[in-house]
């Protein structure tokens, strides 16, 4: 086990992937002719992709990433702003023939022959993988065992998955197996992280402004951040919008004080600070929640440095400003009427969000009272609810651990617990370790594994407010947490470079 988190193999296809890569690029050519001109686009595509991803496979995982983090695939939404460009540069593809299965089969290809040429089979023994490969079966098996029943929630008008359920939980599984095979090196895990940050910066920038403009989500406030501006297809959603920033303000914030002469340094700090806005202009009071246990995540870890102390007095004092000047006045009432705090919230704005969530718990809980063990089945939430909602509503249940509850029972929910449990539990370690944080101050992750650490807690915190847990930014956190912890991490305890 310590010889396959040390070890570094060489990141070369080797001539075997290069006559692979060379056969599936004949292949593309070949098969394009049959589909036309259109076609022969998508297999040009394809074969430039399959030479860069046969020679470095971590390429190919971060493209996939994006894609998925984009969604072009999913409920294609009339993009718009810079969104509605990158989606149209995106090849979409119909069916199981798109880039994203295409590139997933080439690496898991890739893999295989990695694992008969090295006979590495270290990436089994990661945790993480382990426990979401646990729980991908007992959701399929949840899901199977009450089998979602597509035509009966048409009859009844409900809107069904333009996915298959347990189709996506594979792909997930899939996408976080190749995620810990192939992002082992210190450039690597930077590459995975600095993508996210720009995605999320972008998305940010595009959400603020349809706040700022008025052109938010009708069904939710336009004065609310999001729309269809966003790069991040889920940041349409406030809420989620929220989350993004307060991660990416996480991301940002740690490199910066673990980077103090860093050359771009007022341009990160600008990051931030659009970051902290976003979220109040998100008008989500989770997200508040959220940026409140980041920001105390993150100083109380710099306590006792008064570098950090002065840069966050500065940073909260600049953000109160812009907050002020433009944060609209329906997100601040929004924002500021919590239940319990601020009396009569009834003619507030965002009173009746408290009470329908407060409502769908005790429907939630209903719902898991009728299969407590594993749950009413994978995708059946909207149509179980609609069942027995006396109101007749299929809503999300806007809480991750209620929907896991829920669906896949008590035994998912323990599993998801257990590996949020696990893996902090291993970072915590990797911190409280001097010889394997020294490693990685070397190898110029030590920002990044702080990040993930807070990154973690902070998204616990925002799965009480929103459906996360099949997102792909789940799996994506998960499997940096994973690289970092394969890398510093062997058995039950850290490992240095001298190890």
């Amino acid at each position: 086990m310590a010889n396959s988190v040390l070890r570094d193999r060489d990141a070369e296809f080797g001539l075997g992937g290069m006559i692979a890569s060379l056969a599936a690029i004949v292949f593309a050519i070949v098969a394009s002719f049959t589909l036309g001109p259109d076609g022969m686009v998508s297999a040009i595509i394809a074969s430039l992709a399959i030479l860069v991803v046969g020679s470095r496979p971590h390429w190919g995982v971060a493209i996939i990433m994006t894609f998925l983090m984009v969604q072009y695939g999913s409920r294609r939404y009339e993009r718009g702003g810079f969104a509605y460009y990158v989606e149209n540069l995106i090849p979409a593809g119909s069916g199981l023939l798109t880039v994203n299965n295409v590139l997933g089969i080439f690496l898991l290809l890739v893999l295989v022959y990695r694992v008969y040429r090295d006979g590495d089979w270290g990436f089994l023994y990661n945790r993480q993988l382990q426990l979401v490969l646990l729980i991908t079966l007992a959701l399929v098996v949840s899901g199977a065992w009450n089998a979602v029943d597509y035509g009966e929630q048409a009859e009844l008008g409900l809107r069904t998955r333009a996915q298959d359920p347990a189709r996506l939980m594979f792909s997930r599984a899939l996408f976080l197996l190749l995620f810990v095979s192939f992002i082992r090196r210190p450039n690597e895990i930077r590459l995975i992280a600095g993508i996210f940050v720009i995605l999320a910066v972008v998305s940010a920038w595009s959400g603020a402004s349809a706040a700022i403009a008025g052109a938010g989500r009708s069904e939710v406030g336009d004065y609310r951040g999001g729309g269809v501006d966003v790069l991040l297809e889920a940041a349409q959603n406030p809420n989620r919008l929220a989350m993004f920033a307060t991660l990416g303000l996480i991301f940002v914030w740690t490199y910066l004080e673990e980077n103090p002469l860093v050359r771009y340094k007022g341009l990160a700090f600008a990051a931030a600070l659009l970051m902290i806005v976003t979220v109040f202009l998100a008008a989500s009071r989770g997200g508040i929640v959220g940026l409140a246990v980041a920001s105390a995540l993150m100083f109380v870890r710099r306590r006792q440095k008064s570098r950090g102390i002065v840069y966050a007095v500065a940073g909260l004092v600049v953000a109160g400003m812009l907050v002020t000047q433009l944060v609209p006045e329906r997100s601040l009432e929004r924002i500021t009427n919590l239940p319990g705090v601020t009396g009569d919230t009834a003619d507030l704005e965002g009173s009746g969000s408290i009470e329908r969530r407060q409502y769908t718990y005790g429907i939630g809980l209903k719902l898991w009272s009728q299969a407590p063990v594993l749950g009413v089945g994978l995708g059946n939430w909207s149509y179980m609810r609609f069942l027995i909602d006396p109101i007749r509503s299929a809503a999300a249940p806007h809480n991750a651990y209620l929907k896991a509850l829920a669906e896949g029972g008590i035994v998912t929910l323990l599993l998801y617990l257990a590996l949020f449990y696990v893996t902090l539990r291993q970072l915590n370690s990797i911190v409280a370790h001097p010889g394997a944080m020294a490693w990685a101050r070397a190898d110029g992750v030590d920002w990044l594994v702080h990040a993930t650490r807070i990154g973690l807690v902070t998204f616990l915190v925002f799965s009480m407010f929103a459906d996360l847990f099949d997102l792909i930014f789940f799996y994506l956190l998960i499997g940096l947490a994973a690289s970092v912890i394969r890398r510093y991490f062997s058995g039950e305890t850290p490992v240095t470079a001298t190890a």
